[in-house]
């Protein structure tokens, strides 16, 4: 099942519920409201410990509002029933309250619901505090029972579900708030989707009250009664698959940070010991050199000395790439380039990569189809051709040019670099792209290298949304292709 049919069924299982209990009559409505509402207030505890105490230890935004939006139901719900238990009042506001009291608890509860999905990116603010939650929730369930006590004119002579404008006025603010909660929870989908489920069936009960309210006729209201059965109990049962497939979600995350973490600190330890191989023989070189400058520094003229001081020069530069490449192996590797795309040619930072490729005096005849544009970071396109230079004239003879081009191909952009080397074997033209790939074609296996330039080559494409390829080139040779999309698909 994809993640947006998933979003979908928590609504599909209020929905099939609702229709239901409305066609199995009185006595399977009796059923479905054993089974659901009779269960409900305690559902909601359950909801309310279990999302307060996860959010305690993940500090989830969403979790705290589901548990203190249930809580402050269940807590209102128990007071009110234990104040009608102990004290048993009897004063016309105690009663207006008592009879509002229900829609009190699932006004504050769907208020902390429709806050479940952020209306604003919560990044970079200010983090949401519980006790503000908690204190606009209380300030909410007081606020309406005063409204309650004051303001409603309920009329209790005309039977219970009439319950004057104030509640009229709280049945249509279920059915809005309600669809407003499902509308907003389907567009995130994944777990969201349960809260969709809530929020459903929540405008099912405001939808049923208002009718209540206005339809006359005792099958009528039998309909409506036997329909909301199992309002409450499935709203809680929603809250608490949504509290419960999160903390599943947030231990699959854990854990794949984990695993994560464990690859990254096997690659460190990796690339720590390819570094010690490497560096080796330019550090080496340098010393051997440096001593000989120094023990025969009086008996040698210019020239030579310049010889010498070159060929430290050139193995620092050398040093210097190596740890370059490691360190850009190592940000690849654990994910932390950071891209910034804006649309322009190509031409640009295929040329840079060119520009920045040890190509010497070899020859690179350039293809470069005109306005070809992108979405890209010219940056890591040109790191990404440099690498792919670097790998072709590493793996090919002096005299043999490189071709470097870039064309349409449907949706995508391709730039291609050919060499004439020996060509990669059909059954290593994934292997060349792993980390710290030692492969070598035979007459090039004392070729120095990390085994990253590829790797990194391909995770640069597929941050853009495309792939980077190898195929066999016509005669021989290789021809490496970094395709990109011609749209943003970040």
């Amino acid at each position: 099942m994809t993640n947006g049919a998933r979003a979908w069924l928590g609504i599909a299982i209020v929905t099939v519920v609702t229709v239901l209990s409305a066609l199995v009559g009185d006595t399977g409505a009796i059923a479905v409201a054993r089974a659901l509402d009779d269960l409900g207030t305690g559902l909601l505890a359950a909801v309310a410990v279990f999302a307060l105490v996860i959010y305690a230890e993940q500090r989830d935004v969403p979790l705290l509002l589901v548990g203190v939006g249930s809580a402050a139901f269940v807590v209102h719900e128990t007071a009110v029933a234990l104040v009608a238990i102990v004290f048993a009042p009897v004063t016309e506001g105690w009663l207006r309250l008592q009879g509002f009291a229900p829609l009190t608890g699932w006004v504050v509860l769907l208020a902390n619901l429709i806050a479940v999905v952020p209306w604003q990116d919560r990044r970079g603010r200010e983090p949401v505090r519980p006790a503000v939650v908690v204190a606009a929730s209380v300030a909410g369930l007081i606020a309406l029972d005063v409204v309650a006590v004051f303001l409603e004119p309920t009329r209790f002579a005309s039977g219970p579900v009439n319950l004057g404008w104030l509640g009229t006025t709280a049945e249509v603010v279920l059915v809005v708030g309600g669809v407003i909660v499902a509308a907003r929870s389907l567009r995130w989908g994944g777990r969201f989707g349960w809260v969709a489920g809530a929020g459903t069936a929540i405008a099912i009960l405001g939808l049923a009250a208002v009718g209540a309210q206005k339809l006359n006729g005792d099958e009528a209201l039998r309909l409506i009664s036997r329909a909301t059965a199992g309002s409450t109990g499935l709203t809680a049962t929603m809250l608490l698959l949504f509290v419960v497939i999160g903390l599943r979600l947030q231990s699959t995350r854990l854990r794949r940070a984990s695993d994560r973490a464990a690859e990254v600190m096997e690659g460190r330890a990796e690339i720590a010991s390819i570094v010690a191989h490497d560096v080796r023989g330019p550090a080496g070189t340098i010393r051997s050199v440096a001593g000989s400058l120094r023990t025969s520094y009086g008996r040698l003229d210019d020239a030579q000395r310049l010889e010498f001081v070159g060929m430290i020069e050139q193995e620092s530069l050398r040093l210097l790439r190596i740890a370059d490449q490691m360190s850009l192996g190592l940000k690849t590797d654990a994910g932390t380039l950071a891209f910034r795309r804006t649309d322009g040619d190509l031409e640009g930072p295929i040329l840079q990569g060119l520009h920045q490729a040890e190509v010497g005096q070899r020859e690179v005849r350039l293809a470069l189809e005109p306005d070809l544009h992108a979405p890209v970071d010219d940056r890591w396109i040109a790191e990404a051709v440099r690498q792919g230079l670097d790998n072709a004239l590493k793996y090919s003879d002096d005299d043999d040019p490189i071709d470097l081009r870039s064309r349409h191909d449907g949706a995508e952009a391709v730039v291609e670099i050919e060499d004439r080397g020996p060509g990669i074997a059909e059954d290593m033209r994934e292997q060349v792209f792993e980390k710290f790939c030692r492969w070598r074609p035979v007459g090039y296996e004392d070729r120095p290298g990390s085994g990253l330039g590829l790797f990194i080559v391909r995770s640069i494409a597929r941050e853009h949304g495309g792939d980077a390829v190898v195929a066999a080139a016509p005669g021989r040779g290789t021809i490496l292709q970094i395709r990109l999309p011609l749209e943003d698909v970040s």
